[in-house]
């Protein structure tokens, strides 16, 4: 986990260091990159590299540490179609910067924004939900070869890695099944591997 917090701190200064240069067109490239491993690797992306869920694990930290509560996802939100919306609306919005030249400062404004409604939520909200980049990359990560599985054998059902997911990427509706983990949405950030007390999450 270490490697993964100095991979995480390193693109996220470059991440501020491209975009105060002006120099976004980069870090899309490098998002671009992120989108086709994905199908491979899975949201890694995510995991390691998205400066918003950098930023958005120490409000989860900060939150955790002083049990403070946050609202749970509004239940409107969890339909498909509002995903997608949202997604297509930030298509359409990157097409026309790109076609008409005008520097909007799209991705500086969606890190304010995940970092603001982490304040408020639940993280599964922006992950889940709301973030575009995480919708394409989880269209893509239906294909990976790669992911975080539950080992039946060593699974205790204790539920701890279903509540620290911070995708709500792990099925568990019936208490009497092992959680599932749901490829296309895990972050594959490991925090369920690490809470996990019998080593159960490959």
């Amino acid at each position: 986990m270490k490697r993964r917090k100095v991979i995480q701190i390193s693109t996220t200064i470059l991440f501020i260091i491209l975009v105060a240069l002006g120099k976004v067109q980069l870090w899309m490239a490098i998002f671009g990159i992120g989108l086709l491993l994905s199908t491979y690797f899975g949201r890694f992306y995510c995991g390691y590299i998205c400066p918003i869920n950098t930023g958005m694990e120490l409000i989860d930290s900060n939150a955790d540490k002083n049990k403070r509560k946050r609202k749970s996802v509004p239940e409107i939100y969890k339909k498909v179609w509002i995903r997608y919306g949202i997604l297509v609306l930030f298509l359409g919005t990157m097409i026309m910067v790109f076609k008409t030249g005008k520097k909007l400062p799209v991705l500086p404004l969606l890190f304010g924004l995940g970092i603001i409604i982490t304040i408020f939520y639940r993280p599964e909200f922006w992950h889940k939900y709301l973030c575009p980049y995480g919708t394409l990359l989880s269209i893509f990560s239906k294909f990976g070869k790669r992911s975080y599985k539950v080992d039946n054998e060593d699974c205790i059902k204790c539920g701890k890695c279903v509540r620290t997911c911070p995708s709500d990427a792990i099925l568990w509706e019936d208490k009497k099944d092992y959680p599932i983990i749901i490829q296309n949405e895990c972050l594959l950030c490991g925090r369920c591997q690490e809470v996990c007390p019998t080593d159960a999450i490959k």
